[in-house]
């Protein structure tokens, strides 16, 4: 997986992804939303604001089944930082 952010262009192998988790952050303005893809020893964090995000939800989803969802999967509580899980590797399993 290649992710081109504001200011640099990260590389997470997917095999290396062991868990993926939906949070967000929010300020006086806007809610924003991030998808954290936990990695063996590397953190990606790409936003919804990023460009390409719905293209890399889209293209991920078979890889990660579940992480279409991963809007809803944050309750819509205002000023509360939230963190929910989407998609975990099962122990054992390799990719």
């Amino acid at each position: 997986m290649h992710v081109a952010g504001p200011l640099s262009v990260r590389e997470c192998s997917v095999a290396d992804v062991r868990r993926v988790e939906a949070g967000n952050r929010d300020d006086a303005s806007y809610d924003t939303v991030f998808l954290f893809f936990h990695a063996e020893h590397d953190l990606l964090v790409v936003s919804e604001r990023d460009k390409g995000f719905a293209d890399l939800v889209r293209d991920l989803t078979p890889v990660f089944p579940g992480i279409e969802g991963w809007l809803a999967a944050l309750p819509p509580v205002k000023y509360q930082l939230t963190s929910v899980d989407l998609w975990l590797r099962e122990p054992g399993v390799s990719a």
